[in-house]
């Protein structure tokens, strides 16, 4: 009986690495798919969900900021109506200009 045990257990080593052999071919072959998917987007100009996602919230940061610069350096309608209240209409001004001149 000895000779059967023996095998059994040859037999089961061997159908264990195969198996084995069987999960690096397919991690092997996995890996080379995924590397000529890639390169075949890459050639295309096209990007991976990750990098579109990071360049949306980029774009939006950045949208959020010019906002809040142009909203800055507009000045606000007190502001306007002080300065138009300050400065004379044209016409007197010219008035005033040519009355110096007499």
């Amino acid at each position: 009986m000895a000779p059967s045990s023996n095998l059994m257990a040859d037999l089961a080593q061997m159908a264990n690495g195969a198996a084995s052999a069987l999960g690096g071919m397919r991690e092997e072959v996995d890996n080379l798919i995924r590397q000529r998917i890639e390169r075949s987007l890459n050639a295309r100009g096209l990007v991976t969900r990750e990098e579109f996602d990071a360049l949306c919230t980029r774009h939006a940061a950045l949208a959020a900021r010019l906002a809040l610069l142009e909203s800055m350096s507009q000045p606000t309608t007190e502001s306007r109506a002080k300065t138009t209240a300050k400065a004379k209409p044209i016409s007197k001004r010219r008035d005033a200009i040519k009355k110096k001149g007499k």
